[in-house]
């Protein structure tokens, strides 16, 4: 979830944000017994936010994500909208919605590839957009 490998030798002292944030994911997913997860803005965690949706999905968890992130808000099945202190509205995704997926995966996949490009030290150039 966090892109850097750790063993279980590793000390918990010795994560990365991101570990120690991958391994809370891990633990309510396999270890917790509570049918309900809240995660505010887990775009901000560094970890593979989608990954951690679907493992905790698959584990039978019902999640309710606080996000401003497009990919994770069309990829849920309803989105609840907060005003003003309270539920405004609860919204169903819509078809043209669902569709619309494809295309902010890509836009996501590629300001990925920019992030690695960063974190190795290498150039960022136009040519990597056409």
């Amino acid at each position: 979830l966090a892109g850097e490998k750790f063993s279980r030798d590793t000390k918990v002292t010795q994560l990365s944000g991101g570990q120690s944030r991958s391994l809370m994911i891990a633990d309510t997913a396999y270890m917790s017994n509570s049918p309900i997860v809240l995660i505010d803005e887990i775009e901000n965690a560094g970890i593979d936010r989608l990954r951690a949706m679907e493992i905790l999905a698959k584990k039978g968890k019902i999640t309710l994500v606080s996000t401003h992130d497009p990919l994770l808000a069309l990829s849920a099945d309803k989105r609840i909208v907060i005003k003003n202190g309270g539920i405004d509205k609860v919204i169903e995704i819509s078809d043209a919605e669902r569709n619309s997926l494809i295309a902010i995966k890509k836009i996501d996949d590629t300001l990925h590839m920019l992030r690695n490009r960063l974190r190795t030290g290498e150039l960022i150039t136009e040519g990597l957009f056409k």
